[in-house]
């Protein structure tokens, strides 16, 4: 049974003086160890980073400031001391880039260190140190990883990120197609594989795969290139393109008949074809010339008619001449071919805000003119036209376009045309997160001092539709393997709304904590994330963070948003959570040491109400052990007293001036406890409070 060893505080103390701190340096580099000792005290000396004595050694990996308490005894404590500030001038590590990530036998590659205001100094995988310089230029013959290092003020920073460099001699590439035998005007996919940089084709053109629509046989082949050096030429594949056998029977020269001025082509047809499936008039003896939009009712000039046979092949084009006969009281060709044009959407592309618009000619319109009620832009204007959204247009969510037809004759009898398409383009959907970090909790396991961070993930639909298929992910490897802390365990929970991926490591390419879920407009849900690390060999005690959402928005479109530091998704209130980006960034003050109990006692809390470290929360407390709290300020002012203490401090003071209104929050600063256990053990040290 615990024995009681409550203190009741003396009602009278004579505050000692405050020491004064003296130390070995006041600028180091990181892991350097810095002395620090504390005269005029003739009872304990308790620092603020909880040792006692005198004296005491430290090793910051930040800059950081010092102080101390005189206490005389339980109770009774000077005013804080001067603080001793130790300026940490190990600079940041530089962040690497470079020009290519594969490369062929003895290319050069350049390396891009930035950030880094001192010298730049190029480390291989082994540790061997290769120039010095903020850009370096090298050749490979294999494959290898490259760190760089910062030494600014006669300080060394940790080693950045390694970026590995791969070298590969291009493959030649193996070309397929779908088909090899086919009609001319068809099209078939040509694929090139077994290429790891980019495919080259003979005409010119780029990309693994394409699609083709020729006209006459041809040969493809295709090369690989990575960097400036390419493969051999793949092997030739070759496209027989098919006509059909029998030729057309057509009368080949037609002649208006008064009063009309326009010719009928379909006259040309002598005798249908039954292996004809159908008949094309073009401006042109190729396939790839325009077709005539009104064949019953044609200007003079030469037409060419092909014949498409059932199974797509076309015939060898006929030429037909059309001549207009001179007439009296001719009728005008607009009055008997009018113009009328329609129009038709051939695509939407949300995700670019792309519109592309066909008008469709008929009659005697020529040259169609384009206009919309909306404030985008038209980048191509003849039949086939291409329109980028605006951001207004995106916001009404509809857009309303009009196709012209001028009036062929002027002041004559004929009339001009127009039609109208409205094309319903959503609003674009966006997807926001952010990332809160807890206080960091201390802990032992098997014997071994770790530290567990959870971090509160908020995901929120920031558009005007519902969000499908929502993804989290978290690399862990680049927050806290890159930096050399161990990842000990990870756990994840989730709002009900999404679902969380109970194997998540968040090491290596298993980056996706969470799998799914759906967000109606406006909803938001949450993820909390808890890692559980072994910082003891870790090349520093700070960690950034990132985390990633996607979601599918009704049109199947993917949006994307990076997590910005805090509770909020977009804190700049600006409607595009996208452009806020800041990371998450905790510094762990100090490696708990293995002569702590396992009673875990907090640095200090946030009694803002936002539903994280809200209470002053002391944990491992064994069963049946009662708590005694004094906390005091910074002149050694009792301010809050409980000689049984529930976890439940919030940060408003019960002693002194401040409890005529029991909601009074203290202000915010560092404080000094004591805290006593009834099984007999006692904690002097220092928190932070910050709302």
């Amino acid at each position: 049974m615990a024995t009681s060893n409550t203190h009741i505080p003396a009602d009278t103390c004579q505050h000692p003086e405050p020491p004064i701190i003296i130390g070995s340096a006041k600028a180091i580099c990181r892991n350097e160890i810095v002395s620090l000792t504390a005269t005029g005290c003739s009872g304990t000396v308790v620092w603020s980073n909880g040792d006692t004595g005198s004296t005491i050694s430290v090793k910051p990996q930040q800059t950081t400031k010092y102080t101390a308490i005189c206490r005389a005894k339980p109770g009774c404590i000077s005013c804080f001391a001067d603080v001793w500030k130790i300026t940490v001038n190990t600079p940041e590590a530089p962040t690497v880039t470079t020009s290519s990530k594969i490369v062929c036998p003895g290319q050069p590659v350049t390396l891009t260190a930035a950030n880094c205001a001192g010298t730049v100094h190029w480390v291989s995988q082994d540790g061997t140190e290769q120039a010095v310089g903020k850009t370096w230029v090298t050749t490979l013959q294999t494959s290898t990883a490259f760190r760089a290092t910062c030494e600014q003020n006669n300080c060394i920073s940790n080693p950045s990120i390694p970026r590995s460099i791969e070298v590969a001699t291009p493959q030649t590439p193996a070309v397929s197609a779908d088909r090899r035998d086919i009609c001319a005007g068809q099209t078939i996919r040509l694929t090139a594989s077994g290429c790891l940089g980019t495919v080259r084709w003979a005409d010119g053109t780029e990309g693994l795969t394409r699609t083709i629509t020729p006209y006459s046989s041809i040969s493809y082949r295709a090369v690989c290139q990575i960097g400036s050096c390419q493969s051999d030429s793949s092997q030739a594949v070759s496209i027989t393109v098919r006509s059909a056998s029998n030729p057309l029977n057509l009368q080949t020269n037609l002649t208006s008949n008064c009063p009309f001025q326009t010719v009928d082509l379909s006259k040309a047809i002598i005798n249908k074809d039954v292996s004809i499936q159908r008949y094309e008039f073009r401006t042109g003896a190729s396939l790839l010339a325009p077709a005539v939009q009104s064949p019953g009712a044609v200007g003079a000039g030469t037409y060419y008619l092909f014949g498409r046979t059932a199974d797509g092949c076309y015939t060898a084009p006929i030429a037909i001449v059309a001549t207009i006969k001179p007439c009296q009281n001719a009728i005008p060709p607009c009055l008997s071919n009018p113009a009328f044009v329609a129009i038709r959407l051939d695509s939407l592309d949300p995700a670019k805000g792309v519109v592309r618009l066909t008008a469709q000619l008929g009659g005697s319109a020529t040259k169609p003119s384009w206009q919309s009620d909306g404030g985008g832009l038209f980048t191509s204007t003849e039949t086939n036209a291409r329109y980028l959204l605006s951001e207004a247009d995106r916001q009404r969510g509809a857009t309303l376009f009009t196709v012209s037809i001028a009036d062929p004759d002027g002041d004559g009898p004929c009339v001009g045309a127009s039609a109208q398409k409205l094309v319903t383009a959503s609003s674009r959907e966006l997807v926001g997160l952010s990332k809160k970090v807890a206080e960091p909790i201390w802990l032992t396991e098997n014997q071994k001092r770790l530290v567990e961070l959870t971090y509160q993930l908020t995901v929120a639909n920031l558009g005007k539709q519902t969000l499908t298929g929502i993804q989290l992910a978290d690399d862990l490897d680049a927050a806290f393997s890159g930096a050399g802390a161990q990842i000990r365990s990870v756990n994840v929970r989730v709002d009900s709304g999404l679902v969380a991926n109970k194997n998540y490591t968040g090491l290596g390419a298993d980056t996706i904590l969470v799998t799914g879920g759906t967000l109606k407009a406006g909803e938001q849900a949450h993820a909390w994330l808890t890692v559980r690390l072994d910082v003891s060999q870790a090349n520093t005690l700070t960690f950034t963070n990132k985390a990633m959402a996607q979601a599918i928005d009704a049109t199947g479109t993917i949006c994307r948003d990076r997590s910005t530091n805090g509770l909020d998704t977009d804190p700049d209130q600006n409607g595009n959570p996208t452009d806020n980006d800041e990371p998450t960034v905790i510094t762990l003050h100090s490696v708990q040491g293995e002569e702590y109990s396992s009673v875990f006692i907090p640095e200090g809390f946030s009694p803002n109400g936002d539903g994280i470290n809200d209470r002053f929360v002391i944990q491992n407390v064994p069963t049946g052990v009662t708590i005694q709290v004094e906390i005091y300020n910074r002149w050694g002012h009792l301010v809050y007293q409980t000689m049984n203490y529930k976890n439940d401090w919030d940060g408003t003071s019960n002693q002194g001036v401040k409890t005529a209104d029991s909601r009074q929050g203290l202000p915010d600063g560092t404080y000094y406890y004591q805290i006593r256990l009834s099984d007999g053990r006692e904690f002097v040290r220092f928190l932070t409070l910050v709302r």
